[in-house]
């Protein structure tokens, strides 16, 4: 019980820590925002930035729900051993009474004037029994109470580290709203003309990309046009395939489907739907599976960017990806190198 309060203490300072500095991160870029290249480049470090603050978001947003699970728990635990102790104080109470209304007479004066006396010293070997009956249940009335106190303790601690993990839920959802809205401000800032370059851009950027062809994989042609490349295991396809249906839904942090989705939430609900397994988050699934380099990636591997790994996609093959991407853009597919490329993982 100590062990588990003084964790609890532990995982508030350790919150507190990361949410100060995520608090403390770098302001955007100072690139001219007049112009495409600018414009581009804030748009990248708005998205990068908003893409950590989502990803702190998430991981928050997992310990909350243990931490939930684990103030049920000990309500539940708290509840049982409050109704112990109510049962072991009637017990004592009624000794209690006993004793007292038998203790009119010392033994000494019991003897003098019993007409019975083997009778009386009988009844004394009972005595001592019930008394050491009554020491044991004195002790185990005592170890109870200090039980239940444990235990309230911790549903204290619990609660009070619920409220502050939800308090940086509330902080971290503010700043990236904020990102999102400086982005969408830099956007409206621009013409309809340079608008359309930046979209050439990414698009021209994405063409480079992708060797798609019509030839022999047409048959692993999407629905959305996008070739799906050679490899890949039956579940990473079914995998993919999944992830692919789900272009053109929204960006919504935290989501996991089925209509929106954050990247993590994207990538473990895809994987899922062909029966495997992934954490919730995109630094844990980036545990998971074998590494894999970029040259070495396959259709449906997984592929995470930014330092500190805070967004992940899935690979679909000839230099594509499908993934999350932001509330501005929502699931799409894209460039396998339009973000800082920090590793891959083969998890099926």
């Amino acid at each position: 019980m100590r062990d588990l309060l003084r964790k609890v203490g532990l995982g508030v300072v350790a919150l507190a820590l990361a949410s100060a500095y995520v608090l403390s991160g770098a302001g955007v870029a100072h690139a001219d925002p007049t112009t495409v290249d600018g414009a581009r480049a804030q748009l990248d470090q708005l998205e990068q930035q908003q893409s950590d603050l989502d990803a702190k978001y998430t991981e928050v947003q997992v310990k909350l729900q243990d931490s939930q699970k684990a103030l049920d728990d000990a309500r539940t635990d708290s509840a049982a051993q409050q109704a112990k102790v109510a049962s072991l104080k009637v017990e004592v109470s009624q000794i209690a009474l006993q004793q007292y209304r038998s203790s009119g007479l010392d033994t000494t004066t019991q003897l003098l004037v019993t007409d019975d006396v083997q009778s009386f010293l009988n009844g004394l070997s009972t005595i001592k029994k019930a008394n050491d009956n009554t020491a044991s249940l004195l002790q185990d009335y005592q170890s109870a109470q200090a039980d239940l106190a444990d235990l309230q303790k911790a549903t204290e601690a619990q609660t009070a580290q619920i409220a502050s993990q939800e308090a940086s839920l509330a902080d971290l959802k503010k700043q990236s709203d904020d990102k999102v809205a400086a982005a969408q401000a830099l956007l409206d800032k621009l013409t309809t003309a340079q608008k359309a370059q930046l979209a050439a851009a990414q698009a021209a950027a994405n063409q480079k990309a992708a060797v798609a062809t019509d030839t022999s994989r047409s048959a692993n042609r999407t629905a959305s046009t996008v070739v799906i490349g050679p490899g890949g295991s039956a579940r990473a396809i079914a995998a993919l395939n999944f992830a692919l249906a789900q272009v053109g839904k929204s960006y919504v942090r935290g989501g996991t489907g089925p209509n929106s989705f954050d990247c993590s939430g994207l990538t473990m609900t895809a994987y899922g739907s062909a029966g495997v397994g992934l954490p919730r988050t995109s630094q844990a699934q980036f545990g998971v599976g074998q590494p894999v380099s970029l040259s070495q990636l396959a259709p449906g591997d997984l592929v995470f960017y930014y330092s500190g790994i805070s967004h992940v996609g899935i690979y679909i093959g000839n230099g594509m990806i499908v993934h999350a991407a932001n509330p501005r853009s929502g699931v799409l597919t894209a460039s396998v190198t339009s973000m800082p490329f920090m590793g891959g993982r083969r998890v099926a």
